[in-house]
This record gives structure tokens, C-alpha cells and sequence, in this order.
């Protein structure tokens, strides 16, 4: 039976917060493809959904004006960090407590695979987004080694499942039929980065809840199944997202 993201961050956000604090670099070219693609000026407001931890914060420029962290699980938010004028909001992402009109850019990182109805956070971002603002989705895509690993190993070695459902052919046209235009989509390689093979086993574990699998058969089961890549630590996990921005006319 298909979880709510709010349902499977209630057990798995301690674990997955202890995976981001003991390798914080691990995602980090994740995080910068994000920002990229969302073209941030020092004045916009963003809106991170769902913002887990707030890891994203780190990788905004100082200066931008204000960040937005609505989440929907509440045992994520204690470990936001904020600047002065940023907020955290516990709020679901198809009823998504901010005004109209009111947000520059919009970003969900690796959120949008929990939601069985993608259409109603689509169309909460156009409600709340400015006019000319952006929508920006990263996600994984259906048929990859990513949506593979996560569906397939992944479920097998979680007691709670993973079903995620995966960016596909249908999603722009999904995006567009919500009022919004989608300026660039494009699936992107990227690595996770680490020191040691112990460490991917580590976090992949404690990142997906991996509890019926020590750290060493899911270093083999990233092995197996993603492999490797180029990249700036010493040993680099091969990962993929699509990204896709779109535009509110």
C-alpha cells in the first residue's frame, strides 16, 4: 500500500537527518544542480517543499531575501537552519499555508516520487507562486537505474517499502496542463561523493531506511545495480535526476 511522504518521514527522519549530518558533502553537486537551474536573484523569496532537514538552505547565496521551509513531516524541521527572516511551515504540499502570488521560486528536491497526485502540488506552486516565478522539480525518472534501485533494492531491503512513482513521459505535459511553462527539462548524471565504499553503504542505509540490509550488502546492491562515476571524493556513487523548471506567465 502506497505511504504519504508525511507517514514514512514520521519513522525514517532521524535516520535520514543522522545520513545527512555524517556526510554532509555527499549530495552537494545535487544541491548546486538546484540552485542552478532555479536562477536565483538576491531579492527572490523561495519556497523549499518539502524542505526535510533544510538542506538546501546551505547552498542559497546569503543574500537571497527569504527561505520558506514548508514540510510536512514535523520531526525534519528541528533541524532547519534559519536566517533571520526565513520561516518553516508544517504544511501539506497540496494545501500549502502561504499566499498568492507571494513566492519567486519554488524548488522540490527528491520530494515529488511520494506523491500519488502530483497535479495538486503543481497547482499550489502556480497559487502561490509570483508571475514570472519558477517552479523547479528534481526527481528521479522512471526506467533509470536510480528509479531501479530505490523500487527494486530499496523495497526489498525496507520493512516499510518504497513505491516511489517516478518522474515520466506524462509529467511536463502534466506541469503545462497546471497553467505553467516548462522552460528546461533534461536528465542529469551527477556523483554522490565519498571517501570509502564503508561510507556509501553507510549512508544509502540510513538515507532510504535500508533496516533488512547491513551496510555491506547495500554497498553491493549500489555496486550491482548504479555503479560509479567521475567525481570529486575519492570514490563517487553514480546517481541521476531529471530537472525541470517551469515558468508562471
Amino acid at each position: 500500500m502506497f505511504q504519504s511522504y508525511e507517514q514514512i518521514f514520521s519513522k525514517r527522519a532521524d535516520a535520514y537527518q543522522k545520513a545527512m549530518e555524517l556526510y554532509p558533502a555527499a549530495r552537494q553537486r545535487e544541491f548546486q544542480l538546484v540552485v542552478e537551474h532555479a536562477d536565483l536573484n538576491a531579492a527572490d523569496v523561495i519556497c523549499d517543499a518539502p524542505s526535510g532537514g533544510g538542506y538546501l538552505r546551505d547552498y542559497l547565496p546569503t543574500d537571497i531575501k527569504r527561505y520558506l521551509a514548508v514540510e510536512t513531516a514535523p520531526d525534519f524541521t528541528g533541524h532547519c537552519p534559519l536566517g533571520e527572516h526565513d520561516r518553516i511551515i508544517h504544511s501539506p504540499l497540496d494545501n500549502i499555508a502561504i499566499e498568492n502570488s507571494s513566492v519567486d521560486v519554488c524548488i522540490n528536491l527528491a520530494g515529488s516520487h511520494h506523491l500519488e497526485d502530483k497535479s495538486r502540488f503543481f497547482r499550489e506552486a502556480m497559487r502561490i507562486l509570483k508571475p514570472g516565478g519558477r517552479l523547479v522539480i528534481a526527481d528521479a525518472e522512471k526506467g533509470t537505474r536510480v528509479d531501479r534501485f530505490l523500487n527494486e533494492f530499496v523495497d526489498q531491503h525496507n520493512s516499510m517499502g518504497h513505491e516511489g512513482i517516478f518522474l515520466d513521459d506524462s509529467t511536463a505535459a502534466e506541469i503545462s496542463s497546471c497553467g505553467l511553462a516548462v522552460h528546461s527539462d533534461e536528465l542529469i548524471d551527477f556523483p554522490w561523493a565519498f571517501e570509502t565504499g564503508n561510507d556509501i553503504g553507510t549512508f544509502c542505509k540510513l538515507l532510504f531506511g535500508i533496516d533488512l540490509a547491513e551496510a555491506d550488502a547495500v554497498l553491493a546492491g549500489t555496486e550491482d545495480i548504479l555503479g560509479y562515476m567521475p567525481g570529486p571524493g575519492k570514490i563517487n556513487l553514480a546517481w541521476s535526476l531529471r530537472y525541470i523548471v517551469a515558468i508562471k506567465s
